[in-house]
């Protein structure tokens, strides 16, 4: 539940933006081994968002101030600039994928903010001007390319060499995906919010059932009052796709235990449906966009309860009222988080339990405090002696 709160704030704070975006599969190299787009666009015209930014205190009364922070940071306003995200990669390697943005900017802050990076450098490509530089990532540093393919379309790589090629397929010089049979290219559902296609899998993928898939595609959104999610594997063998259905259809199972009395969240479950075909297995999820802001809002009802009674924020753990480091007294009576309780113990003067080490033992408390002792029989003794 905590990551599907996540992933939905995630995509609510994307809303609220202008013309659609679908993927263009045109854009992407007809080499490129996976394509992941994120049509902004559709985020906006999302029923389930545009709900939460009626409803929700946090998007709706405070999301101004947020959206007005990055514009002013990264020069692009969130809420009528952002239109949509294009990465692709031609192999597995993640640090070689190129990511295009389509985005009305402030083109002269950000053209500013590049000339002032670390080992900044401008290196001409036809007409364009490719910025790159260094950027630091916690003690690693790596080199960032970026250009203006068009002011509203920005092309991102982790090399010169990266951006120059994805312009290219850009401007029709290297071959883009035209072909509708080909494997990452082909019909897109309409109101696609996210979409995701690989012909290829990282050999340390983590999640074990790509590892015995040989390509996938996925695509999720909300289109005419309706949300949806499309999935298609192909396995390396019938006997992997048939695990595959077997996990999907546990995951109902476990859904329909754990929420058999809940009307509203089992009109969600049952539209998870899962077939195969030889080594091929699509999975798909249907359900009424009403239907999934009722059960959205009443989880955030609830978490908002837990909350008022002393529990953590899953998404804002840091700036939560109710969390480890937050000051005592904005709580309900008889809010049991750290620090009323810190503050209730020191009120009825409860001291720390005594020490139950055995004699002898060697942990850092008792070290520490054999230490001490020893010290002061020291100083003890030599006043004595004086």
């Amino acid at each position: 539940m905590k990551r599907f709160a996540s992933t939905f704030a995630a995509l609510a704070l994307l809303a609220a933006v202008a013309q659609a975006a679908p993927l263009d599969s045109k854009n992407v190299a007809a080499d490129a081994k996976w394509v992941i787009h994120v049509d902004v666009d559709a985020v906006r015209d999302s029923h389930v968002v545009q709900k939460a930014f009626e409803t929700c205190p946090l998007l709706k009364n405070d999301s101004g101030k947020h959206f007005d922070k990055l514009r002013d940071k990264i020069g692009v306003d969130l809420r009528k600039d952002l239109h949509g995200i294009t990465l692709y990669g031609r192999d597995t390697d993640k640090t070689h994928g190129v990511a295009i943005v389509f985005a009305t900017v402030n083109q002269k802050l950000l053209l500013d903010k590049a000339a002032h990076a670390a080992d900044h450098k401008v290196t001409k490509h036809g007409e364009i001007d490719i910025h790159s530089w260094t950027q630091k990532c916690g003690p690693k540093t790596h080199t960032v390319a970026g250009a203006f393919y068009k002011p509203d379309v920005l092309v991102f790589a982790a090399s010169v060499e990266g951006v120059a090629a994805a312009i290219d397929v850009l401007d029709g010089t290297s071959p883009g995906i035209t072909d509708p049979k080909s494997p990452l290219g082909g019909h897109i559902y309409s109101g696609s919010i996210f979409l995701a296609r690989a012909i290829a899998i990282p050999p340390r993928a983590r999640c074990p059932i790509l590892r015995q898939a040989e390509s996938f595609r996925v695509a999720l959104g909300e289109h005419n009052g309706k949300s949806f999610y499309r999935a298609r594997l192909v396995m390396k063998s019938p006997e992997a796709a048939t695990q595959v259905k077997a996990i999907t259809s546990g995951l109902k199972a476990i859904g329909s235990l754990t929420f058999a009395n809940d009307a509203d969240v089992m009109k969600l479950v049952d539209g998870l449906k899962a077939t195969t075909n030889d080594n091929i297995v699509r999975v798909r999820w249907d359900a009424s966009a009403d239907d999934v802001w009722t059960v959205v809002e009443k989880f955030a009802k609830k978490a908002a309860e837990h909350m008022k009674k002393g529990g953590t924020c899953p998404l804002f753990k840091d700036g939560c009222p109710f969390g480890p480091e937050a000051k005592a007294g904005k709580c309900p009576a008889g809010c049991q988080c750290p620090a009323c309780k810190a503050k209730g113990d020191k009120a009825k003067g409860e001291s720390k339990p005594e020490c139950t080490c055995p004699a002898g033992c060697k942990c850092p408390a008792c070290k520490a405090k054999a230490e001490a002792e020893g010290k002061d029989k020291a100083k003890a003794g030599a006043k004595s002696s004086n």
